[in-house]
């Protein structure tokens, strides 16, 4: 009885569960995120910068359960985006609301008109995106990774 279960487990283990399939690597998903900062940052108007607020972090993303393995992260990084004058804010969302919806994300949140919140997950990779201001009318930007794993293979047991 307990072997059948036991190979049962780990074919289940095995599977293609996303807890035990091959992912990018951390490295590869910072270059990524990178990637879509730009690519953002290429629908703003040409004077439009970016500036990181910290470099590239990693923070733990494993479910705790006893099928989910606590070893995977999630990328990220924020910027802020200057040289865009605050009375500009409303325009900018739509142009990165319109960007995001014309090159592959789906859209997951827009909380305008109460709110200055936006962000949308890439279709073809998972990766996040968001956009908000700031009371002070400074837009901000936040990239960040979908789970994988550190080195890119799955660490079950």
């Amino acid at each position: 009885m307990i072997l059948p279960v036991c190979a049962l487990s780990t074919a289940f283990l095995l599977s293609g569960c996303s807890y035990a399939t091959p992912t990018i690597t951390q490295e590869e998903a910072t270059e990524k995120v990178q990637e879509h900062a730009q690519n953002t940052l290429a629908a703003l108007p040409q004077k439009a910068e970016l500036e990181e607020l910290s470099e590239p972090s990693s923070s733990p993303c494993g479910d705790g359960t006893i099928f989910g393995p606590n070893d995977r992260v999630a990328v990220g990084v924020s910027f802020w985006i200057h040289k865009i004058p605050e009375e500009d804010n409303e325009t900018t969302l739509e142009l990165l609301h319109d960007h995001w919806t014309d090159n592959g994300y789906q859209i997951l949140n827009d909380s305008r008109p109460d709110d200055t919140f936006i962000n949308a997950r890439n279709e073809e990779d998972s990766f996040l995106v968001a956009t908000q201001y700031n009371k002070n009318g400074t837009l901000s930007l936040t990239v960040g990774s979908p789970c994988l794993w550190p080195d890119g293979d799955p660490e079950i047991f």
